[in-house]
C-alpha cells in the first residue's frame, strides 16, 4: 500500500466511522466502539503528515517549515476547541457528529482530487 493510499484510507475511514456514530447514536456501546475506532483512522493520517512535510521541504528550510507547522497547530487547536464547544452547545450531538464527518469527507475529497498529492508516492519517507 502506498503512502497516498494509506492517507486517503485514513481520511475516508474517519469520515465513514463518524457517519456510523450518527447511525449508532441510540446504542451506547456500539456508538462508543465505533467512535473509538474512528480515531484509529485519524492516527493513520497523523503518522504520515510529518514525514510527508519533511520529505517535501528542502533541508535548508526544514527548521522554518516545521516551526511554522507546529506553531499553527498549537494556535489552531485551542481556537478550534473553543469554536466547536460553542457550536456543540447549540447543535444536537448527532448533527455535530455529522458535520464533523462531512468535514473529514471534504478533506478526503480534496486530497483525492489533488494533482500535487499524487506525487507523494515519489517521496522517500524513510
Amino acid at each position: 500500500m502506498t503512502v497516498r493510499q494509506s492517507y486517503l484510507i485514513g481520511n475516508f475511514g474517519r469520515a465513514l466511522f463518524m457517519i456510523l456514530t450518527v447511525v449508532s447514536y441510540n446504542q451506547f456501546w456500539l456508538f462508543a466502539i465505533i467512535y473509538l475506532l474512528s480515531f484509529v483512522f485519524q492516527g493513520l493520517t497523523q503518522v504520515f503528515e510529518t514525514p510527508m512535510i519533511q520529505a517535501m521541504v528542502g533541508s535548508d528550510q526544514l527548521g522554518k517549515v516545521m516551526t511554522c507547522f507546529y506553531t499553527l497547530v498549537s494556535v489552531t487547536l485551542p481556537l478550534g476547541s473553543l469554536a466547536f464547544s460553542f457550536l456543540a452547545d447549540r447543535f444536537d450531538l448527532r448533527l455535530f457528529l455529522l458535520l464533523f464527518a462531512l468535514f473529514y469527507a471534504g478533506i478526503f475529497l480534496l486530497f483525492l482530487a489533488s494533482h500535487a498529492f499524487k506525487k507523494v508516492d515519489e517521496l522517500q519517507l524513510s
